[in-house]
């Protein structure tokens, strides 16, 4: 047993653990043991780590019993050479990933964002505060909102690569957003085809249409005039599908030519509710059908009901953001 206690056969115990952990990292990245797996991915390359570096360090023990010492040595020389080596290839790589963007960049451009026309943008993309939005014909999945307050710019990508990540992907346009001195954003640089579906800026309101989902892309309308579209990174803010989104907005109606009444239960034979009201609040959303509150002018609930809010993937109802 004291020959397992030997400078020597100690030192080749570290160094196998230590070894074997980097080797197990190369493994994890040699077989793309992460790819595609978000958040998780990391985890996982780490996993591979420990499982070499606990194997090689049991085994270690057994090697170091039955080897000779000169053996060892020899084996403490090769390990450290490893480890260098090892350690020296992920630096290489971790600066080669630091100046990667950069690079990227400059051989692929950015088209030039010019100065923002604020008060443009504004009149396309107004959100009004009484009267609601118009019915759309293709409402798409839902709204993407950037995170205003962690992200001060939104990168827009063109053609993606739906096998390759984020950071494999070069943007080809953005919105620059600066704080104001008393709360709220504005735009700093944008690019001039910009009309999103929704924006008021001191409210922290920034909405666009989105039409698609992946893994790491959401597909977003940039110009509600002519639904041109871009690729953004759905971390850079938050993915809202339309229930969530109705159940934050102010309030909802139906439009002037609507067959469509409140009902007492979740289906088109319940009874009607023909109690007055001004306004209609979103409280639940269950399938097509929707749980209302029913307020008055002073914003006081007088009662409640259901209604049917899409059919057949078309919106029944128009919506107010703010009061």
């Amino acid at each position: 047993m004291k020959k397992l206690f030997k400078p020597a056969n100690l030192l080749f115990n570290l160094l196998m653990l230590l070894a074997f952990f980097l080797v197990g990292l190369l493994f994890a990245k040699w077989i793309d043991a992460g790819k595609g797996q978000m958040l998780a991915a990391g985890a996982i390359v780490l996993g591979y780590g420990v499982l070499f570096a606990g194997i090689a360090f049991i085994a270690s023990f057994f090697i170091t019993y039955y080897a000779k010492h000169k053996a060892i040595v020899w084996a403490n020389v090769v390990l450290s050479v490893l480890l260098v080596a090892c350690f020296l290839y992920f630096r290489i790589q971790y600066q080669k990933r630091k100046q990667a963007q950069p690079i990227e960049q400059k051989e692929k451009p950015m088209k030039p964002t010019a100065p923002v026309d604020t008060e443009k943008i504004l009149a396309l993309a107004k959100v009004p505060k009484i009267s609601s939005r118009p019915i759309k014909k293709d409402p798409g999945l839902g709204f993407f909102t950037p995170n205003l307050h962690q992200r001060p710019v939104l990168y827009f990508y063109g053609n993606i690569n739906l096998e390759k990540s984020v950071m494999e992907h070069s943007p080809t346009d953005s919105i620059v957003f600066k704080p104001l001195e008393h709360g709220g954003f504005d735009i700093a640089q944008a690019p001039p085809w910009l009309v999103p579906e929704h924006m008021k800026l001191d409210y922290d309101l920034l909405y666009f249409q989105m039409v698609s989902l992946g893994r790491e892309f959401a597909e977003v309308v940039v110009n509600t005039q002519t639904r041109q579209t871009a690729f953004v990174n759905k971390y850079d803010g938050k993915v809202m599908l339309w229930p969530e989104f109705l159940l934050k907005v102010h309030s909802v109606e139906f439009p002037p030519d609507s067959e469509e009444k409140v009902r007492a239960r979740p289906f088109e034979q319940a009874s009607e509710i023909k109690m007055p009201y001004s306004f209609l609040r979103p409280i639940l959303i269950k399938d097509d059908w929707m749980q209302v509150e029913l307020w008055n002018d002073d914003f006081k609930k007088v009662g409640k009901g259901w209604i049917h809010w899409k059919h057949n993937e078309k919106l029944l109802i128009s919506y107010s953001l703010l009061s």
